[in-house]
């Protein structure tokens, strides 16, 4: 038979179990509310502006190597602008996944790797000079961090570009 003092006792318990399951719900709605914001911030990175910047910096071939790549676009606002918009956006993309902003399968859906691996594969050397020459060492380490994690993931995507 169970006594009042039993009941009692079980009453706290109660109360400790349903605030794990608030806790745990309360938890996932967040997490859930996180991601789909991360897909709203994410969708303004393919605006107009950004596509069409995209398209444009894919476009930037006829450089020999780094210093040629400085000589021939660095120089002008409007090429420079839109590079580093596009370097920019992956870095992003670098960033919520080395900081663990989101998991890797929500950030390759929205980065695609193809993409990750094409910018960076094309622009490598470029970055490595100016790494060097500007003496920032760190200058985009979440865009190589994320493209390492595409190639690891995606050995069959080529370069876009082999001759850089």
């Amino acid at each position: 038979m169970v006594t009042l003092e039993t009941v009692l006792d079980m009453v706290p318990a109660l109360g400790v179990i349903v605030a794990l399951i608030y806790y745990s719900l309360t938890i996932r709605n967040t997490e859930q509310a996180r991601h789909r914001e991360l897909i709203l911030q994410r969708f303004q990175g393919y605006s107009l502006d950004y596509t069409k910047s995209f398209a444009y910096v894919l476009d930037y071939t006829d450089w020999e190597d780094a210093e040629d790549w400085e000589r021939k676009y660095r120089a002008d606002p409007e090429i420079w602008s839109k590079w580093l918009y596009v370097m920019r956006i992956h870095n992003l993309a670098g960033i919520l996944l080395k900081e663990r902003m989101a998991d890797a399968n929500l950030i390759f859906q929205l980065y695609p790797p193809m993409s990750i691996i094409n910018v960076w594969e094309q622009f490598e050397p470029v970055v490595r000079y100016t790494r060097e020459s500007r003496k920032s060492p760190a200058l985009f380490e979440p865009f190589e961090f994320i493209y390492n994690e595409a190639k690891k993931r995606h050995p069959e995507i080529l370069p876009r570009n082999p001759l850089h």
